[in-house]
């Protein structure tokens, strides 16, 4: 909401460039406002399409080469248009890569235009929705260094950080305390190098009698 109302984009090219700059907010400002055109170019915000969509008549589909009505057409925003079954095949493709998906770009070889969240959610499955939902979630806890995954095992549970509070003894929604700055238990006052060696140390076969 705070990028979006900012830089008066929509929310779907807000959540594009969180993404690209690890969900830093003040990064996205920083980078933004220093030079607009070289932060939409790397990553493929266009400001118009870069071909006209085709209004109120028959286009040929740029993967199956068949011919459509326009409405049953859909393209990114750079308008290259594409038949909704091809862009359903290439997003699920996409989905069921891997995480790379969160920064989809239009099927054209030529063409970088970033395919946003809204687009996934109009030509894609419920299941291929469901994991890109999934991967967004990750990419926000594990991008963002404010953010980690509770280490307590089977915990569901991510904690956000407030730097500079002074403490890094974190306690999760689950119960489980943790160190922030080395993941393993709360260990104040003992710091992060020791628990490390002591670790390292009670692992060596021959100490763990010691």
């Amino acid at each position: 909401m705070r990028i979006s109302t900012v830089l008066s984009i929509s929310k779907v090219e807000a959540s594009v460039l969180l993404r690209y700059y690890s969900w830093s907010v003040s990064k996205v400002h920083d980078e933004w406002f220093a030079d607009e055109e070289k932060v939409r170019r790397s990553v493929g915000l266009l400001e118009k399409p870069v071909v006209p969509f085709p209004d109120g008549r028959e286009m040929t589909c740029g993967i199956c080469f068949e011919n459509y009505s326009y409405d049953r057409l859909h393209a990114a925003g750079c308008g290259h248009p594409f038949c909704k079954s091809c862009w359903a095949g290439y997003i699920s493709t996409a989905i069921n890569d891997g995480p790379g998906c969160l920064m989809l770009r239009c099927p054209d070889p030529s063409c970088a235009a970033v395919v946003g969240q809204d687009m996934v959610n109009a030509l894609a499955s419920v299941e291929d929705r469901q994991k890109y939902f999934r991967y967004f979630i990750r990419s926000y806890v594990e991008d963002n260094r404010k953010t980690k995954w509770c280490p307590a095992p089977g915990c569901d549970y991510a904690v956000e950080f407030i730097l500079g509070s002074g403490s890094y003894d974190v306690t999760c929604h689950c119960s489980y305390s943790f160190c922030w700055n080395c993941a393993e238990e709360a260990h104040r006052p003992v710091d992060c190098g020791t628990v490390a060696k002591w670790i390292l140390k009670n692992s060596a076969e021959s100490e763990n009698m010691n």
